[in-house]
């Protein structure tokens, strides 16, 4: 008798574990659920589940199923969507037009493979011809910097952010070409040398298929 009460109980507290959070805020155009294996007051992890609803309709449109995520959830519950909060928050879906091509895309959570385990993101473009999002993997490697790259609607540009340690930051921007990102600017800020009184920040341009390349200095923040 004890043990077919230990299995229910562990069965319930498997069952308590995983939710399903509808998000219902993320895009004009479709509603999403997000089926999650383990939750706790503050994080759910584990393999997930995104489907994909057009506005008003029962049955979902597309899947898409990953072996791992992270959902930082907001008080009260909710998970953070369209947020992007270099050191806080972080969404577990974003969606945004990451292609420039007119149509919402979106970038799901995959784990925490991003710097300084931070959050990883899968990108998926809308297609016409397939009806759905397919993924793509160039614009998903620019999703493991440190948290989700933003987006520059007005100059049609993705940037990302990464350090190493307190004294070296790196800024970089692409362009998006055919479904695929190409850097046109980068920027590193340096202050690691011991006795470095200034920061050394070198500027990359890609002007007419060639780098130009510019350096300033600028002193140190006081301590």
């Amino acid at each position: 008798m004890k043990y077919v009460l230990l299995a229910i109980l562990i069965a319930a507290s498997s069952a308590a574990a995983q939710k399903t959070f509808e998000l219902k805020n993320a895009s004009k155009y479709f509603d999403i659920k997000v089926h999650v294996a383990e939750c706790d007051e503050e994080f759910c992890r584990g393999k997930a589940t995104f489907s994909f609803f057009k506005k008003g309709t029962p049955a979902p449109y597309q899947e898409i199923s990953l072996s791992n995520t992270l959902v930082q959830l907001e008080n009260g519950g909710k998970p953070l969507v369209n947020v992007n909060l270099l050191y806080d928050a972080q969404s577990v879906v974003n969606v945004g037009d990451f292609n420039f091509d007119g149509m919402e895309d979106i970038a799901l959570c995959d784990g925490e493979d991003g710097s300084y385990g931070g959050p990883s993101y899968r990108v998926y473009l809308s297609s016409r011809a397939a009806g759905k999002f397919v993924f793509n993997k160039p614009l998903t490697e620019l999703g493991r910097h440190l948290g989700m790259f933003t987006v520059d609607k007005k100059n049609k540009t993705l940037e990302t952010f990464d350090k190493d340690g307190c004294c070296w930051h790196i800024t970089e921007r692409y362009k998006v070409l055919s479904n695929r990102p190409v850097k046109v600017f980068e920027e590193v800020e340096d202050a690691t040398s011991p006795s470095a009184s200034r920061i050394k920040i070198t500027t990359k341009t890609l002007v007419s298929g060639k780098w130009k390349t510019s350096v300033r200095y600028e002193k140190l923040p006081p301590q």
